[in-house]
């Protein structure tokens, strides 16, 4: 299996690539990369344009890659997809 880090630069580039914007950790409106104790969090913006074939490829994507994943939709209509990777053991062991 891949590193953490391998696999949180794989989800970034993909889904910087399948949603047409950038790669940016400091921009909301890019693909931005987080890291917190007990992994790293990759989200991105959803454009409101997404053909169905791409979200089923980045879905796919994300069941094969992320530990974990979602898509958060705001009030506003605005989306976020986001994928977790797990850096920590359980109890917060390396």
């Amino acid at each position: 299996m891949s590193s953490p880090t391998t696999r949180a630069t794989a989800i970034a580039s993909m889904l910087s690539t399948a949603l047409g914007v950038p790669l940016d950790d400091d921009d909301p409106d890019a693909v931005r990369t987080e890291a917190n104790d007990t992994g790293l969090r990759v989200s991105a913006p959803v454009p409101a344009t997404l053909s169905e074939a791409v979200r089923l490829d980045v879905l796919a994507f994300l069941m094969r890659t992320a530990d974990r994943f979602g898509h958060s939709v705001q009030h506003s209509g605005t989306s976020v997809i986001w994928a977790e990777i797990e850096t920590a053991a359980a109890g917060g062991a390396l």
